[in-house]
């Protein structure tokens, strides 16, 4: 949520600043990768969230079953949590991944934004 967050507030303050209709263009563009950013990287972090689900409740499952003293399924279980742990941190790196490189469209569009530099005409003003 906090990067939706974030994608939104750089996308609205580059909409604000847009003056011409390139800009504008421009910032709606912005705006859109913005909200695309915001989405995937959301799903992803949904995904890591499912991950480290899977991972808690074999690591339960395998608990329940070392107390109950069936040492062979908590074995098991436990071989399956430990899988889940690593397809957690797996999705953790693909959520940071995909933060990163919404971040990097966001930032590309919002060049687009940027007004181009007043040139000197020599009067001084």
């Amino acid at each position: 949520m906090q990067y939706k967050h974030f994608f939104i507030a750089a996308a609205l303050a580059v909409t604000l600043g847009a003056c011409s209709q390139n800009s504008q263009e421009a910032a709606q563009n912005a705006a859109a990768k913005a909200k695309e950013a915001a989405a995937a990287t959301n799903a992803a972090a949904q995904q890591t969230a499912n991950a480290a689900k899977q991972t808690a409740d074999a690591a339960q499952q395998a608990a329940a079953q070392a107390k109950a003293g069936d040492m062979s399924g908590a074995a098991t279980s436990a071989n399956q949590a430990a899988s889940a742990g690593q397809a957690t941190a797996e999705s953790a790196k693909q959520t940071a991944e995909t933060a990163k490189q919404g971040a990097t469209d966001v930032k590309d569009a919002a060049k687009a934004v940027e007004p181009e530099p007043k040139k000197d005409d020599g009067t001084g003003h």
